[in-house]
């Protein structure tokens, strides 16, 4: 499998703040100077449950190594939760439960009954959660990325952490532009922002650049929803669950 490390020095072409580069696609052209100003408004508290671990696209999977294939459902996916997107949510909900804050890990396929909805049926699960549960403040959608040259060929992204390889991880962030309601999509950047220049800070090249788009993502139901990008569908599960480790480490 073909790999590669994202990791731009050139700010243009990029919103950037300190170590941190965004590629904007979005309407907006924030001020991150400004922003960056003050604290993110999702605080971490000593109510339980704290975090809502989620995943839209659940069936999304990695490569397998010869001889451990799965079942797979589509291309590069499986409704078998060890080996999709499902199993990292498990070790990031661990390393949270390790700091001691505690974790809501909804492990439902919302893509298993249609692609195009499941982030429909993903919006009503969490308004369910958050109505049940006012103590949950941050939400993590956790994915994984496709990438592919013009030939398509498919690669993995990768950064060493303590000498292994480990999935190189992707913030989505998303706004109002497509005219969705989401009047505080300026504190999930502010966030995702803060987050990624403290991996950064340890892992310079943990993190790819962000992505600020118009689509919101069901990041209107909370001040602290974030989407991540947990590595590629070239990268195998360890890479993977290693990088899911340093993320929650990391927020912790």
């Amino acid at each position: 499998m073909a790999a590669k490390t994202i990791h731009p020095t050139n700010p243009a072409g990029y919103l950037v703040w300190k170590n941190v580069y965004i590629t904007n696609t979005s309407n907006y052209v924030p001020d991150l100077n400004t922003l960056m100003q003050s604290r993110p408004a999702a605080v971490f508290t000593d109510e339980m449950p704290q975090i809502l671990i989620l995943h839209t696209h659940g069936s999304e999977a990695y490569t397998m190594p010869e001889g451990q294939e799965y079942a797979a459902s589509g291309e590069s996916r499986t409704l078998d939760t060890e080996y999709n997107v499902v199993r990292v949510g498990d070790e990031i909900a661990s390393v949270f439960e390790e700091h001691g804050i505690s974790v809501l890990h909804d492990r439902t396929l919302y893509d298993a009954a249609g692609y195009n909805d499941a982030y429909d049926r993903a919006d009503d699960a969490i308004q369910a959660y958050l109505q049940k549960y006012p103590s949950i403040h941050f939400v993590l959608d956790i994915h994984r990325d496709a990438i592919e040259d013009s030939a398509g060929t498919s690669y993995k992204v990768i950064s060493q952490v303590d000498g292994k390889n480990a999935a190189q991880l992707s913030i989505v962030v998303g706004t109002d532009g497509s005219g969705a309601p989401h009047d505080h999509w300026e504190e999930n950047l502010k966030l995702a922002v803060l987050l990624q220049q403290h991996l950064t800070e340890r892992y310079p090249t943990l993190m790819r650049p962000m992505y600020l788009r118009n689509s919101r993502y069901n990041q209107h139901t909370a001040p602290g929803a974030l989407l991540l990008e947990v590595g590629a569908a070239g990268n195998d599960p360890k890479e993977a669950l290693l990088a899911g480790q340093v993320f929650a480490r990391g927020m912790a």
